[in-house]
């Protein structure tokens, strides 16, 4: 196997590769080298659309009890033990733990619960379009950020006066789980985020109400109780994964109809192109690029053999574009592609996101929103990517509405 220059320039474990073109050096593995060694990370990094799945359904192979997500993958590069950080949640169990824990916290997110709560989550949206400035605004800190945090705060059982704060609060986890997070980020995790949800969890327990952290508080897995720590860790996690996926969904919205006019003025005329142009959206733009599993033993991947131990990078963000799956359009962004929905953005398998239907749902609300407001939406200003390794939005996107 050769190298080629682009191969070996990539750093997949550092933010600054994804802010340029990864999709050029993951279009160049699919095609040469699926099943990478990145030596400067000690990992494997694995493009295409079938191996991902493939590994992901064989949880009992490809672990994820030390290694899920970027941060892991980096911890392990760096010499630190990726359980350092206590108590971790769903995201780092394998069966059958994991799947007694997806029973009984899937509950409060089937489509049929998500459902229950959507008038809640229209009232959230249209209250957030009403106070938009006129003119030009920033995206990200009036729509995508603050919605998919107040709806899940809201979930959560959180005082609707600390959503604002909580949305920040959202970023920084998603940074620590990037493997990019600074000192001070793990000590507003550990002296603010954790301090604030524990002393939630602690009024939950004495006085039950109808939300996600009393039910935290009261659920048996296998008989047992969680302890204060364990309530606070799946709140913390069910925080991030289910706000932080979803912001980067809704910025890929506004992203994507502004790179593709003629696609964005198909669903402004269409509304039914809705559902469609969101799973679009989360194949071409892919919110969450990657996740991690850790081989369990010896195990041969196209050819390949991963060690026991080794670490895999499961880039989401290339298998979204193989075009051994999607065919020879891969690359476009198609609001009417029939087969968007078997997309990889909310992972696949033992770990597909489990608030999948809330992020749909949320991500559908907005578009409607829009369309129902507005005739179209341009980006007019300096778009400010985020430095991340995991996720794909913006620090600040400028946009402009085309009021009707």
């Amino acid at each position: 196997m050769v190298t080629t220059r682009a191969q070996s320039a990539a750093r997949f474990d550092d933010a600054s590769f994804y802010l340029g073109d990864p999709n050029a050096t993951f279009r160049e593995l699919r095609e040469t080298d699926p099943v990478h060694w990145y030596e400067e990370g000690k990992f494997w990094v694995v493009t295409k659309y079938d191996d991902i799945k493939a590994i992901s359904a064989r949880p009992e192979k490809f672990k994820s009890e030390r290694i899920a997500i970027m941060m892991d993958l980096v911890a392990r590069r760096e010499g630190r033990d990726p359980q350092g950080y206590g108590a971790r949640g769903i995201l780092f169990m394998d069966p059958p733990k994991h799947r007694s824990h997806r029973k009984a916290l899937g509950v409060r997110f089937t489509p049929a619960a998500v459902g229950k709560i959507e008038s809640r989550v229209r009232e959230v949206i249209a209250s957030i379009f009403d106070e938009l400035p006129d003119g030009e605004f920033d995206w990200i800190e009036h729509v995508a950020e603050p919605f998919p945090v107040y709806v899940f705060a809201h979930l959560l059982g959180v005082p609707s006066a600390d959503w604002p704060k909580v949305a920040g609060w959202a970023t920084t986890i998603a940074k620590v789980g990037s493997g990019v997070a600074e000192d001070s980020d793990m000590e507003t995790i550990f002296g603010e985020v954790a301090p604030y949800l524990m002393d939630l969890v602690a009024r939950r327990a004495a006085e039950p109400a109808d939300d996600l952290l009393s039910m935290l508080s009261q659920v048996r897995i296998d008989g047992e109780p969680f302890n204060e720590i364990e309530v606070m860790t799946y709140a913390l996690t069910l925080l991030a994964a289910g706000s932080e996926t979803t912001q980067s969904l809704i910025a890929g919205i506004a992203a994507c109809f502004d790179m593709h006019p003629d696609q964005a003025e198909q669903a402004f005329a269409d509304p039914e192109v809705g559902n469609n142009a969101v799973e679009e959206v989360l194949r071409w733009w892919t919110p969450v690029m990657s996740m991690a599993r850790q081989a369990a033993h010896d195990v041969d991947v196209r050819g390949v053999t991963i060690r026991e131990g080794d670490g895999l990078l499961l880039a989401y963000a290339s298998a979204n574009r193989d075009a051994e799956h999607w065919g020879p359009t891969a690359e476009e962004f198609d609001v009417h592609r029939t087969d968007a929905s078997s997309h990889l953005g909310f992972g696949v398998g033992e770990h597909f996101c489990m608030g999948a239907a809330l992020a749909r749902r949320e991500a559908r609300v907005v578009l409607d929103e829009v369309i129902k407001r507005a005739k179209g939406l341009r980006v007019t200003g300096e778009a400010v990517p985020r430095p991340s390794a995991l996720v794909h939005t913006f620090d600040r996107l400028p946009v402009t509405l085309d009021y009707r």
